[in-house]
């Protein structure tokens, strides 16, 4: 898989420039890093014979590549003032102190405040060793799985006891089909001159950080609204056995059955809102029947383009949204 999305974003038949995997005390400065390092690629390889003449020469694309794991990389120390250039600080962030990715994903993302959980998801462990020289690979049953109440009816003597479904609901991660979802930006020269030392890497860190959390409601708010939910209703709701105070909504571009109290509000369908650009559907739900797997680790390939150090950035990640109850989503019509 990874080598596929490689290809994507370098083009196909290509040779890779370095590919670095970063102990979790290096990963602070790895943008910054990985930037110099593609700027120092070479496009070409070249291999010579036993005079020292050039024998062969392999064109490649002059890039670095490099995986970053979510769980140990930390955001840049933002200051909240920097002189005359001023720093929004991203939200679940404090001026001047380190921040753990992870947190920042949490605090951006729209689904995880109404309830759904961001479940970080590592590779398979590695194949065993089994009696006969073989090797065996190990199925790991991960997922999000949702527990409601048991069925319990009243039966008259002399009837027999219908059988229920078991009320476990499950969706489970497919590491094989995990979808990928990528972001490339060019870097001009120029705009690289325009950030002090360091400063570019930092924001383009954060900007990713960001923007791996809207890809994340973007993926579950996308899974809800294919499955064609029903008109959201509190009966509807009622009938699914949850609290009224376990819904929440999230309003998409078009605004559709949303109102503002006096309090200074949102509310859809009388549900407590909030905005997301990543859908034009309002959807309510209980977010906390559902979960988001993103893989621990990302890719980043830094790519020279030409002689004047202007550079392409390109990031993957892979993410899966898990709905082992897509009926406890319902849409507001206007």
């Amino acid at each position: 898989m990874e080598k596929a999305q490689e290809e994507q974003a370098l083009g196909k038949g290509q040779n890779l420039g370095r590919h670095f995997i970063k102990k979790p005390s290096d990963q602070m400065n790895e943008l910054l890093k990985l930037f110099e390092d593609a700027k120092r690629q070479l496009g070409a390889s070249v291999t010579y014979d036993h005079a020292g003449d050039v024998r062969h020469v392999m064109p490649r694309v002059p890039a670095s590549v490099s995986t970053l794991n979510l769980r140990e990389l930390s955001l840049p120390p933002f200051l909240a003032s920097q002189g005359l250039n001023q720093v929004r600080v991203p939200v679940g962030t404090e001026a001047g102190k380190k921040t753990t990715f992870s947190s920042v994903l949490l605090e951006s993302s729209r689904v995880a405040q109404a309830g759904a959980r961001i479940i970080l998801v590592n590779e398979a462990d590695d194949a065993i060793s089994v009696p006969g020289g073989g090797i065996a690979l190990q199925r790991r049953n991960a997922g999000y799985t949702v527990i409601e109440a048991a069925d319990f009816a009243v039966v008259d003597d002399g009837d027999d006891l219908v059988n229920s479904a078991l009320p476990v609901h499950r969706d489970l991660i497919d590491l094989e089909t995990i979808p990928a979802l990528g972001f490339r930006v060019a870097l001009s020269r120029a705009e690289q001159k325009a950030y002090e030392s360091g400063q570019l890497a930092d924001s383009a860190l954060v900007s990713i950080a960001l923007g791996i959390a809207r890809a994340a409601d973007a993926t579950l708010l996308s899974a809800i609204v294919a499955g064609t939910p029903a008109t959201f209703s509190l009966g509807a709701a009622a009938a699914l056995g949850v609290e009224f105070a376990e819904l929440r909504a999230l309003v998409g571009t078009a605004g559709a059955g949303t109102a503002v109290g006096q309090d200074g509000t949102l509310r859809a369908a009388g549900v407590l809102a909030e905005l997301t650009p990543t859908v034009a559907e309002t959807i309510v739900g209980t977010f906390n029947r559902a979960a988001v797997a993103v893989h621990e680790d990302i890719r980043l390939v830094a790519e020279r383009t030409n002689k004047q150090g202007e550079l392409i950035l390109t990031c993957w990640v892979n993410m899966q949204a898990l709905l082992p109850m897509p009926g406890a989503f319902f849409k507001v019509s206007a």
